[in-house]
């Protein structure tokens, strides 16, 4: 019996994949954005690709913005040091030899 899971999209590069292949950040309900490697904290999330490339294009589209509907009051806060401290969570989570995988891992179970 194989097991189903949702299915996801990147907000780097908008592929469809499983969400246990995707990592997920969230905007919690103070104000900041987590990396939340469980996928079980509380707040709205948005799912990347476990490539570093990924957040770095959904950075600089400001498309945690849109997916996260981070209102304009708290837009100061999306400094180069948020980015830096994601950046170095993401790259903790993910193995080096993961992230050097092939695209096509994503859509396997989809």
């Amino acid at each position: 019996m194989t097991h189903s899971y949702p299915v996801r999209t990147c907000i780097g590069c908008r592929k469809k994949g499983v969400k246990p292949l995707l990592v997920r950040f969230v905007f919690t309900p103070d104000g900041e954005i987590c990396l939340d490697s469980r996928q079980r904290m509380p707040g709205r999330g948005a799912y990347i690709c476990r490539e570093v490339a990924c957040l770095e294009k959904a950075w600089k589209k400001r498309a945690f913005i849109r997916a996260l509907r981070i209102p304009s009051s708290r837009l100061g806060m999306l400094d180069k040091k948020v980015y830096d401290r994601l950046k170095r969570e993401m790259e903790g989570l993910v193995p080096r030899d993961e992230r050097r995988s092939e695209e096509g891992d994503l859509n396997e179970q989809t």
